[in-house]
């Protein structure tokens, strides 16, 4: 039986059992993927299976795409599996539940909380010199502060990160390539000359975020100078468990993260605005890109964030392009990048499925979403007339990226938001306002410090907005429930019914 696939729909496959693999294979037990170079040498007879059929038939169509997608399907696994740590005296988290002494390198920015700080620290030798690798995450208290690049000897007893309160712990850590945490050891910074520090670039960078915090801090009053640092540097230290929850409740959680489904929501805005003025389809799409860019560097690199701008590149590209097919190529590929150089990320990362799903509901959901509207008479009569059309898409991206990612916000917070359609739609047009408004004022106050709130008077306005949305939303009936427990059954009966709709939709185009 000839199988007759196009190279795209190869690649198509190719990349979706290679994430298949991935994912089963985080569920598999450990034991069972111990044997990686079992999983390599199948792949290789399955590539020289190929190799010999070329060179001897040339109508390799026969059965190459079929070997070629259960090589794609068994390197996901084979990838999964050499991704799990290997206990040897030179990795640090050989010594767990012992106590060690060690020199290590702060090699993340410091995560400052309301009542410690968390380091997550490169090990580099023990204290005999014997030379070891591998993260830890370490407590520590406020005072004194230490920042990246800093080195420091530590002393300590290293513990295991484990599972509490139904929450994967361990498993959340080792996205990070952590297996190792230590509670307020003794610490003794490293005296290191400027040429040995390194880091330079990097540094240098968290060192205007910092002044750009102090900047916030002295232009806005609480809790808008929390809010706004959460919005546009990703620091939460000064947001209560009361406001976090309060924003998880009205559905908009992701606008106080710098999560993948925030960055792509207010990137495709950004340009379905730019478009709506008049600018050209290619500079609304560059001017956009420039500035996803220099916002990414701004609030410090974070891997995260990297991510999200990356996934958001791609809904603008989707916006861009106009081909759903390219782009849903170039999101697969996309993701199959980023599981090449973490594969965890799949079942682990929460804000890696939030990225991928919102942009893929973006790309999908978004175009039935705007041809609903357009069969609503009183929408075509009335609202197409008054509204511009760029507002109209705000609402349509804000209502898309939520479709796909429902089912994951209830399954990890436990809470679903009924007001969270409305409340996204009267507060998510401001967003990009805010971060203008609220950088600008940042940067031009560091310069003229004594006329900050004057500088920060617009932003302070939209963010006192946002928040009188969020009290009274949260108030109303029947705004949020509680969400115990979900059964898987209903989260894939769920995909099924929308990638159904999407089916449907794009087989009548």
């Amino acid at each position: 039986m000839r199988l007759n696939l196009s190279k795209s729909k190869v690649f198509l496959w190719s990349c979706i059992l290679f994430i298949i693999g991935i994912a089963i294979a985080s569920f598999l037990p450990t034991a069972w993927l111990k044997y990686d170079l079992w999983f390599f040498g199948v792949m290789a007879g399955l590539a020289v299976i190929i190799i010999l059929y070329k060179i001897f038939r040339r109508d390799s169509a026969l059965c190459c795409p079929y070997i070629f997608f259960v090589i794609f399907f068994i390197l996901g696994i084979w990838r999964y599996a050499v991704s799990l740590p290997s206990d040897a005296p030179d990795k640090i988290w050989h010594y767990n539940n012992q106590n060690v002494e060690f020199i290590g390198v702060v090699n993340r920015e410091p995560d400052a909380r309301m009542y410690n700080t968390k380091l997550t620290v490169g090990a580099e030798n023990l204290e005999n010199g014997v030379p070891v690798r591998g993260n830890v995450l370490i407590t520590t208290k406020l005072y004194p502060e230490y920042n990246y690049g800093d080195w420091l000897q530590i002393q300590c007893e290293l513990e295991q990160p484990e599972m509490f309160n139904e929450f994967a712990y361990d498993r959340y850590l080792a996205r990070h390539g952590v297996y190792s945490l230590c509670y307020y050891p003794a610490l003794t910074p490293i005296p290191l000359s400027q040429g040995e520090r390194g880091y330079f670039t990097y540094t240098a960078i968290l060192d205007l975020k910092n002044k750009l915090k102090d900047s916030i801090n002295y232009g806005l009053l609480e809790p808008e100078a929390s809010l706004l640092q959460a919005i546009i540097l990703g620091n939460k230290r000064g947001l209560t468990p009361e406001m976090i929850n309060k924003f998880s409740q009205s559905g908009i959680s992701h606008i106080v993260a710098i999560s993948g489904m925030h960055i792509a929501i207010i990137s495709v805005i950004i340009i379905n605005v730019l478009l709506a003025i008049g600018l050209s389809r290619k500079w609304a799409f560059l001017f956009s890109s420039l500035s996803l860019l220099v916002y990414i560097i701004l609030i410090g690199l974070p891997a995260s964030a990297i991510r999200a701008g990356f996934m958001a590149f791609l809904a603008m590209l989707a916006i861009y392009l106009g081909r759903k097919s390219k782009i849903t190529n170039s999101l697969l590929l996309a993701a199959v990048v980023l599981l090449l150089f973490n594969p965890r990320l799949l079942r682990d990362d929460i804000g890696f499925q939030l990225s991928f799903l919102a942009v893929l509901s973006i790309v999908y959901v978004k175009p039935i979403i705007d041809g609903w509207i357009k069969k609503i008479k009183f929408v075509e009569t009335h609202c197409n007339a008054s509204l511009p059309k760029g507002i109209i898409d705000i609402i349509t991206v804000t209502l898309s990226a939520q479709v796909l990612t429902l089912p994951i916000i209830a399954l990890n917070f436990h809470q679903v938001s009924i007001v969270s359609p409305l409340v996204n739609v009267l507060v998510l047009f401001l967003l990009p306002f805010i971060m203008v408004s609220g950088i600008l004022a940042a940067v031009i106050s560091v310069i003229f410090t004594e006329l900050a709130w004057l500088f920060f008077a617009p932003a302070y306005l939209m963010l006192k907005y946002l928040l009188w949305i969020v009290d009274f939303s949260v108030k109303l009936p029947l705004a949020y429930l509680q969400v115990e427990y979900i059964w898987a059954g209903w989260i894939i009966s769920f995909y099924l019914l929308v990638g159904y709709v999407i089916f449907r939709y794009n087989k009548q185009c």
